[in-house]
């Protein structure tokens, strides 16, 4: 049957890199985010609830360091509508089961907690303006060539966005820290 509903028009959105002094704004899109679609982030709900102003402060303050990133966007004067944030890590980033992350190898960019508002997928272009942005740090700050991304591999809509934007998948799996039975599938894109 045809989707008969009508969308309105979705406004023009900016973006923006949050630091220590936008934690609410950080909390509130995380939190969005995670009650969206809790299985694609290895924190849960509870977890990020449980965080205190000093805890989301940091969180924002780790986007001044030079091997962070994090840019939102927002319809300008309201809310955050979309997040992307990457890092560089030694080798692929792996959970040890305790919630840290153990890393050994070559320099590389990840691309994690990306989401955008339901009201706002696949008509603004919301996914792809913070894509890019983020491709931007990669190679223009990090000098890197590809930005690795993990997957949940029941979110086939994200899975599509990715490889529409030259994505392919790495043959690696990442086992999901909090839910043993299910799995993050590994991508890599070109950064340029």
């Amino acid at each position: 049957m045809a989707d008969m509903r009508t969308y309105a028009t979705p406004r023009p959105v900016e973006l923006y890199c949050p630091g220590a002094d936008d934690w609410a704004g950080l909390r509130d899109v995380r939190l969005r985010s995670i009650a969206n679609f809790p299985l694609g982030f290895f924190e849960s709900f509870a977890a990020a609830l449980a965080l205190t102003e000093a805890d989301w402060r940091a969180r924002g303050a780790r986007n001044a360091e030079p091997s962070s990133y994090q840019v939102v966007a927002r319809v300008p004067g309201e809310q955050w509508v979309g997040t992307m944030a990457a890092f560089t890590s030694a080798g692929s980033p792996q959970h040890d089961g305790g919630g840290s992350l153990v890393t050994d190898g070559p320099i590389q960019a990840n691309l994690v907690g990306v989401w955008t508002d339901p009201s706002y997928r696949g008509r603004a272009g919301v996914a792809a303006q913070l894509l890019t942005a983020v491709r931007a740090w990669a190679t223009g700050e990090q000098h890197l060539d590809k930005l690795y991304l993990r997957v949940h591999e029941s979110n086939h809509r994200a899975i599509r966005f990715y490889e529409k934007n030259g994505a392919v998948a790495t043959g690696e799996y990442l086992d999901d820290p909090r839910r043993a039975s299910e799995r993050h599938l590994e991508m890599v894109l070109a950064t340029a």
